[in-house]
Parts: structure tokens; C-alpha cells; sequence
């Protein structure tokens, strides 16, 4: 009986891995079309002249600020942040912990809101999989898209930088809160980051990218305090810390 449970633990296994190792892909216009903040934690916006009139400042747009606010309720304002990422992406799955609403116990959501400003391979996501938190039991959906799509999703929608085998990449990053939430988020106020990293594609990073998908659960839920923090390398923290890609969360 025990080899049979065994067995049959190993054969659920197997095809728990082969449904949820199965990616799907999706256009960013339709993406525009059929996704919604209220039934998968995030919405596509697009209009080229985004990426024209936000390359040199960095800063949104005016267009870009009226159209966003635009898709939510009154009283959301953008928080003064501003991360601008060159040439490489964080590919692993993530949540974004120095913005979750769990973790900071916000009043209302927190969202995170990406422009691209290139052509290709965009964002991964799991719909809906900032409703089942801390848990995920969406697929992967990789989109694709033009330089002027734009991404407004919810800070605990599992997601990550889709890997474009090292071309040519640049996106800038905003966060949008409550305002009665702001107060809660002095972390997050006067960033203005631009990160310049060297890109690099093989076999592991594949597989760490996988991994981070399968056992979001752990190190999103667990070991989210070491992103948020970072503390000196001779500790036994910092230590931990020197393989977490923490630049990435701004503690640096």
C-alpha cells in the first residue's frame, strides 16, 4: 500500500508539472482587448506617443498619468518613483514586495505600471494570481508587443521580464497608490533609479526562471523579507542576500 501511495503521489506529480509547465503566449493587443484589472489583476494600454514623449524625462507623460488614472477609482495618484531598466530584466517570477498591499497592510491595492519603450518579447504574467495569494494556479501567459505598450497590474500579480535572448531592451517603471495609502509607502517616495546591466541567456537562467514559477509560494511569501532590507554583506543575511538579485526591489 505504501509503494502504491508513493506511485500515485509521483503520477500526480508528474502532471501537475506537465499542465503548469505549458506557457501560453498573447499579443499585446489582445491583451488590451480581453484583460481587465477587476478579472486578471492587470490591463494594457497602448499608444506609441507614450514611449515618444517619456524616453528623455523618464517621468509619465501627461498623457500616459490621465490615461492610467483614467482606469481607476478617484483619489489613486502616482507615488514620486521612477525606475528606469536598460538592456537586462528581472526573468524570474516575482511579486512585487516593496509595493504589496498584504504586506504593507495598505487600505487598497498598490499598482506597479511598466512602459515599454521597445519591440518584442514583453512581460509574463499569471492572471488572476493577485486574487489567490499567496497561492498561483494560473499558467503563464508571455506577452508580446510594440515600444508604447504599457502594463497596469496589481503589485501582487505573480509576474516576470520576459526573456529576449539579449536584445536590445528598455522600460521605465512607476508605482500608483491610494492616497490615503501614501503615508505607508515612505520607501517608495523620491526613487529615481536607472539600472544598466549586462544581459546574459542560457540553460540556467531558464531553469532558475521555472523554478521561481513553481516555488513562488516560498519565496514570495517566506522569504520576502530579504528583498525588502538589504543589510551589510559580513552578516549572515547579507550573505543570503549577495545571490538575490535585490537591485532589482531598489535596495541597493
Amino acid at each position: 500500500m505504501f509503494i502504491l501511495f508513493i506511485i500515485l503521489l509521483l503520477v500526480l506529480l508528474l502532471v501537475y508539472i506537465l499542465y503548469y509547465n505549458e506557457e501560453e503566449y498573447e499579443n499585446s493587443l489582445v491583451s488590451l482587448r480581453t484583460r481587465s484589472l477587476e478579472k486578471d489583476g492587470f490591463c494594457v494600454l497602448y499608444d506609441p506617443l507614450y514611449s515618444k514623449y517619456t524616453k528623455n524625462s523618464c517621468s509619465p507623460s501627461e498623457m500616459l498619468i490621465h490615461d492610467v488614472l483614467d482606469k481607476l477609482p478617484p483619489d489613486y495618484v502616482f507615488i514620486n518613483y521612477v525606475y528606469k531598466i536598460n538592456n537586462t530584466s528581472l526573468c524570474t517570477f516575482h511579486r512585487d514586495v516593496t509595493s504589496s498591499k498584504h504586506i504593507f497592510d495598505t487600505l487598497h491595492t498598490v499598482y506597479t505600471l511598466i512602459l515599454y519603450n521597445y519591440d518584442g518579447e514583453l512581460l509574463s504574467v499569471c492572471p488572476g494570481s493577485n486574487q489567490t495569494y499567496p497561492f498561483v494556479y494560473s499558467k503563464i501567459v508571455n506577452i508580446w508587443g510594440n515600444p508604447g505598450t504599457v502594463f497596469l497590474f496589481d503589485s501582487d500579480l505573480l509576474h516576470a521580464g520576459r526573456i529576449n535572448n539579449c536584445k536590445y531592451r528598455n522600460v521605465v517603471q512607476y508605482k500608483l497608490c491610494h492616497k490615503d495609502d501614501l503615508h505607508k509607502l515612505q520607501h517608495l517616495h523620491n526613487v529615481n533609479i536607472e539600472k544598466n546591466e549586462k544581459c546574459t541567456h542560457n540553460l540556467y537562467n531558464e531553469i532558475i526562471r521555472k523554478l521561481s514559477y513553481f516555488f513562488e509560494f516560498p519565496i514570495n511569501y517566506f522569504a520576502y523579507p530579504l528583498m525588502l532590507k538589504r543589510e551589510n554583506t559580513n552578516s549572515f543575511i547579507g550573505f543570503i542576500q549577495s545571490f538575490i538579485s535585490l537591485s532589482y526591489y531598489n535596495n541597493t
